[in-house]
């Protein structure tokens, strides 16, 4: 730009010392004029150009202080998110340590008696699970008796099967035994997550919730068709809610669920305490 500034002044001097009277020719003198103009000419060019990619600078110097405004905001994002996930780590660690000693403490590998029963009711009871090992599990701890359902009814009914009406009355004198005579008797439904599905079943048993209580019912009038006094006997019914096993995928059911639970329970913790201790 200097040297083009330079040229042009040069030409301009000689310009006004050929116009004082220099001796040069007409010729000579169009063709300085028409260098001047020349020269004027590339120079407002010049200028524009300047004027151009000063505007342009200016531009980049804006978009370049938003960019930096736009570079200090995320990483003042990316320290506040730094600042969260440490907090987040910290309390994962602390989870991380309970959870090991949680899982340090010692189970123990029986589970702890409900129901101590009397030696001749106890024996008696294992006698009966051996006499009939498909349909009967006895849990000594518990003091209960277990009727598989598969085995006890029909699939997604509640009429007892004639085994089950026999195993029940021999369980029945079992009960009835003076040894017995002075415990109540829960008779506890449960379910598999099998949804009932035949309309003809639904209309009796809507839900497992029916089916459970239902069951129950039945089994609590063959024991008491067998002997047992009704005022020793609770019914209830648990749908699918007390699994004791996993149920298969999608609501395919596992048939350790299904079952009739017969608990036999000291007068003490029975849930009604207008229950009297002794059967009328």
């Amino acid at each position: 730009m200097k040297t083009h500034l330079s040229g042009v002044l040069t030409i301009g001097v000689a310009f006004v010392l050929v116009a004082s009277g220099g001796c040069v020719s007409r010729e000579e003198y169009n063709k300085a004029l028409t260098a001047c103009r020349r020269a004027n000419d590339e120079l407002r060019k010049k200028q524009d150009a300047l004027r151009l990619a000063e505007a342009d600078s200016a531009q980049k110097a804006t978009e370049m202080a938003q960019c930096n405004a736009a570079l200090k905001a995320r990483q003042q994002e990316i320290r506040l998110l730094e600042s969260g996930n440490t907090d987040l780590r910290s309390s994962f660690d602390k989870l991380r340590q309970q959870y090991a000693k949680a899982t340090q403490i010692k189970v123990p590998q029986r589970p702890v008696s409900i129901v101590l029963l009397p030696a001749p009711v106890d024996q008696a009871l294992r006698a009966f699970s051996k006499e009939h090992p498909e349909l009967v599990d006895y849990l000594p701890d518990y003091g209960m008796v277990k009727f598989k359902a598969d085995f006890t009814f029909a699939k997604g009914k509640d009429d007892v099967s004639p085994e089950a009406v026999d195993a029940l009355g021999k369980l029945t004198g079992i009960l009835n035994s003076k040894a017995a005579s002075g415990f109540h008797v829960y008779v506890a439904g449960h379910t598999d997550d099998i949804p009932i599905g035949k309309p003809a079943t639904r209309k009796r048993h809507p839900t497992n919730w029916y089916l459970s209580v239902h069951r129950a019912v039945e089994v609590q009038k063959v024991l008491t068709r067998a002997g047992l006094a009704p005022v020793r006997i609770g019914v209830m019914g648990f749908g699918e809610y007390h699994a004791i096993e996993p149920n298969s995928a999608n609501k395919k059911g596992n048939p350790k669920n299904r079952r009739v639970e017969i608990w036999i329970v000291p007068p003490g913790r029975f849930l009604t305490a207008s229950a009297a201790a002794e059967p009328r």
